[in-house]
């Protein structure tokens, strides 16, 4: 009696098992359909752990690889290159193994397979789409027919998914490349200004800002919330995404706030460039930032704000007749994006922009 009652009480456990397996596989293969639809589609909603986890584990040895060794700003950059298709593929990976051992899962727990390695084994088959080795009962096709065709929608959902971002990535570098060629190796938003007037173009700056205006809110819409992108550094070096979009963002704050005549598009590309810095602060898990903050704290000091004000002017810049106002509407714009941008700065240990460099000269 007591033998046959071990026989029945393990036979339970056994099944109890099974089904514990099959619902954890199904658990799995659920979480990667939510990662992969987060990732790829509600992205500007909805940040993935799982991919954000993978890229910041991989941030953190690409920076312990690049803070140890005596190398210049070309080399790190070098290696810095290497982050993003090296976090893209170990997403892919995480995935992968995700899906295989979710469907190796249900394969024991159904007995499609008796053993939990050649279930391992089959799932690996069926996910690769190389079919060596697949079940011979009838649940375990049916799992090998569904987990073949997950296989073959991830290569196909590569495919759509990488030439989107690879365009973004090339777009956000020409137009970083485009602020430091009219700035100089130091962005700053007077500078970007001064370019403009000095060379009689004060009339392009409302297109200008309309252009910038499509393309922060494809980045805000798209892929802001994706921490790749965040580390995903320019061709060049010596540039740096953070301060151009700073240095931007500057040349917005004051076309808003302190031109007597500014662009009407400039408020609105102002309002999509802020979100946009924001939503890669999020995407970076950056430190909270308080909403509100007292203006003595403020990065920009009154002083440069004036110096600002008065090389505008030398260059026939009509600006706001009421200082006082202006510089306390410059103050409230200029503190919704200060903070994130020095701390985007500060975690690629790449410069913050400067507010304006006397010494630069208009190309």
């Amino acid at each position: 009696m007591t033998f046959l009652a071990l026989q029945f009480s393990s036979g339970y456990f056994e099944i109890a098992l099974r089904a514990l397996a099959g619902g954890l596989g199904a658990f799995f293969v659920f979480y990667f359909f939510k990662s992969l639809i987060r990732v790829g589609i509600l992205n500007q909603r909805f940040q993935d752990p799982l991919a954000f986890w993978v890229g910041r584990v991989l941030f953190r040895g690409f920076q312990f690889r690049v803070r140890n060794l005596p190398i210049g700003a070309e080399q790190r950059n070098g290696i810095m290159a290497w982050y993003w298709p090296c976090a893209l593929m170990s997403v892919i990976a995480v995935w992968f193994l995700l899906v295989m051992m979710g469907f190796g899962l249900l394969n024991w727990g159904f007995r499609a397979d008796k053993e939990f390695t050649d279930a391992v084994i089959s799932s690996g088959s069926a996910l690769s789409t190389l079919g060596f080795s697949t079940p011979v009962s009838l649940t375990g096709k049916v799992l090998a027919i569904i987990e073949g065709a997950i296989g073959l929608f991830l290569v196909v959902y590569l495919f759509t998914f990488l030439p989107g971002l690879i365009d973004l990535i090339s777009e956000r570098g020409n137009r970083v490349a485009w602020i430091y060629a009219r700035t100089g190796p130091s962005p700053s938003g007077v500078g970007l200004l001064l370019w403009y007037y000095d060379n009689g173009r004060g009339g392009e700056i409302d297109g200008v800002f309309e252009d910038w205006e499509v393309f922060y809110r494809k980045l805000a819409q798209a892929r802001s919330f994706l921490p790749i992108l965040c580390v995903i550094r320019p061709l060049n070096a010596n540039e740096s995404w953070v301060c151009a979009f700073g240095a931007f963002l500057d040349a917005l704050a004051l076309e808003t706030t302190t031109v007597a005549r500014n662009s009407p598009t400039s408020g609105i590309c102002f309002d999509c460039a802020v979100r946009v810095i924001q939503n890669f602060h999020s995407a970076m898990r950056g430190t909270p930032i308080n909403p509100v903050r007292s203006p003595e704290l403020m990065h920009v000091e009154r002083r440069e704000y004036e110096e600002a004000c008065r090389r505008l002017e030398a260059a026939g810049v009509a600006l706001v007749k009421d200082r006082e106002v202006a510089w306390k509407n410059f103050i409230q714009a200029h503190m919704s994006y200060e903070e994130e941008v020095a701390w985007l700065a500060a975690a690629l240990a790449d410069p913050t922009p400067v507010f304006h460099d006397s010494s630069a000269s208009p190309h």
